[in-house]
């Protein structure tokens, strides 16, 4: 009876023991606490799909870290999330990648929400996406908020602990983002590492005189844009003359090109992509192709707006009577499919799908140029 006594008593203690050994350091989250960093990112997209209104435009803006290379995890893992979700239109990252760059601003740097906001009537969002990445010490913050453009309101605010990783770990040592920078590694003394010169930028344009919108351009036409500061080379946008308007088809129907944007600064980058991808079709290029042949008051570099460049145009210029726009339809260089583009009609400033408005691609339509200086 007492060898039974014993055993009772033991197996207790045995088990309790047993469960120590099996809780061994865990290396991804010693505290049990927190998701993994992609099920946080999961859940933030569903709650986006949820709570914006179908088929709404978003522009991954930002997340703030001490990693770019974080950063760009998060943003990439999270625009795969929404594009497989297919609820949601995010905007094309090469189109958010030059607003960054002419906006002065890092992928993981701190961006307020009225500058956020700003990118987003670049790029036409209906919403954007801000957030953050922190280290707690036992487990890391995950923030993502979208904003309703047209509301102005919080559509969204997903925050999460996320696990401890070893990925994390990795990823946050690269540095490089808002809060830190790349740390150099010793390297032995023997080893001479050569470091290619990296060519100076070149400098940016120095202006003789400060211009406003509704002033006469140096090619002699119309100034309907200015950002306030030169970026990525350029500060204006100059409409040309009303003589050097003329008609031509956008290019070739049932035939997709792909890659056009409709923010402002997206049109010398369509223009580059639509003569590239119709160059020696039947087309031979289309107005775009025109539009890059253009020499007008000493000047070239002229490209067909893009559609919210187009609108700009209307709105600075037509609007104000002047510039010497008709009521006629206007291509602009923003594809919407294998059929149409945008246009708009400046009788009214609409902007429609050029099917729509009776138009296809292969039909023509009135084109004004326009410059960056």
């Amino acid at each position: 009876m007492r060898g039974i006594v014993r055993k009772i008593v033991f197996l207790p203690f045995l088990i309790i023991v047993l469960a120590g050994c099996g809780s061994s350091p865990k290396v991804e989250s010693p505290s049990g606490e927190g998701k993994s960093l992609d099920t946080a990112i999961q859940e933030a997209a569903v709650q986006m799909e949820t709570n914006l209104p179908g088929q709404t435009k978003v522009a991954l803006v930002s997340v703030a870290s001490s990693s770019a290379q974080l950063s760009e995890y998060v943003i990439s893992r999270l625009e795969a999330a929404l594009v497989g979700g297919k609820k949601l239109i995010v905007v094309d990252r090469a189109n958010l990648d030059r607003i960054r760059e002419e906006q002065g601003f890092q992928l993981s740097g701190e961006v307020s929400d009225e500058s956020a906001k700003a990118i987003g009537q670049l790029l036409g969002a209906g919403a954007i996406v801000t957030g953050s990445f922190t280290d707690l010490g036992d487990v890391y913050s995950l923030t993502l908020k979208a904003i309703n453009m047209e509301t102005a309101a919080v559509a969204v605010s997903y925050p999460a602990d996320v696990a401890r990783s070893t990925r994390i770990q990795t990823m946050l040592a690269s540095g490089g983002g808002a809060a830190g920078t790349q740390t150099a590694r010793a390297k032995p003394a023997s080893v001479v590492v050569e470091t290619p010169a990296v060519p100076a930028a070149p400098p940016e344009p120095v202006y003789e005189k400060e211009y406003k919108v509704g002033d006469r351009g140096p090619a002699g036409g119309w100034i309907f844009y200015d950002k306030g500061r030169v970026t990525n080379g350029w500060r204006y946008l100059e409409a040309a003359p009303s003589e050097t308007e003329f008609t031509a088809a956008w290019g070739m129907k049932n035939e997709t090109v792909g890659g056009t944007g409709t923010g402002i600064g997206a049109g010398k980058r369509n223009g580059e992509i639509l003569v590239k991808y119709l160059d020696g079709k039947r087309e031979i290029g289309g107005l775009a192709q025109v539009c890059t042949d253009l020499f007008i008051g000493g000047f070239d570099g002229w490209f067909l707006p893009s559609k919210d460049e187009l609108d700009l145009m209307y709105k600075n210029l037509k609007v104000k009577r002047i510039g010497g726009f008709g009521d006629s339809v206007y291509f602009s260089s923003s594809e919407i499919d294998g059929y149409a583009a945008w246009v708009q009609r400046f009788g009214d400033g609409r902007q429609e799908n050029a099917w729509f408005n009776g138009a296809d691609k292969e039909q023509a339509r009135l084109v004004r140029a326009i410059r960056q200086f």
